[in-house]
């Protein structure tokens, strides 16, 4: 074999393997993607295991519609009013997460919507009467964000079917 020719192959064989390390690359990448999204995941479902958490989100529920302040909402919660004031704070930092592109929209959409629409409907008159008060948007802005996104997306979709419609014949 000359040398052309051994160049030749030399050139193929460095191709192949450029190409071969892009292919291994691409999955790697796949499959890191996947892992972060299923840790995440997992990250987010353990807040409901959060004693105090899930018992600020069901005091949010069970709260009154017709609370104007946040005087009023301490008031209402009582001894509960941090766990309250934590799981909106949370919305706030998930929200601001799910932005920046850190979790799925639909993993936290499946986990969360309802509760963060909730939270931001019993909550939005004393949250507006607060910005008024304080001349500035900014509180709970990201609490309205992601509500607002959530609602959104239930009224973009024609038929959303509960989960135990929707799968009821998945096997594992």
């Amino acid at each position: 074999m000359d040398l052309a020719i051994a160049s030749q192959w030399a050139e193929v064989l460095g191709l192949v393997t450029i190409f071969g390390a892009a292919i291994y690359s691409w999955l790697t990448i796949n499959e890191i993607k996947k892992d972060r999204k299923a840790s995440s995941s997992l990250k987010l479902s353990e807040l409901w295991q959060n004693k105090d958490f899930s018992h600020g989100s069901i005091s949010i529920w069970m709260q009154p519609d017709d609370l104007k302040t946040f005087a009023e909402l301490e008031e209402f919660h009582g001894e509960d009013y941090p766990k309250v004031f934590t799981v909106l704070l949370t919305w706030e930092s998930i929200a601001i997460t799910l932005h920046d592109g850190h979790f799925d929209f639909d993993v936290v959409r499946k986990q969360f919507s309802l509760s963060m629409i909730t939270a931001w409907k019993k909550n939005r008159q004393i949250i507006e009467n607060f910005r008024e008060e304080q001349g500035s948007d900014q509180a709970f802005e990201w609490l309205q964000w992601i509500a607002e996104r959530m609602m959104e997306y239930y009224e973009r979709q024609e038929d959303v079917i509960p989960a135990q419609i929707a799968f009821k014949d998945w096997q594992p």
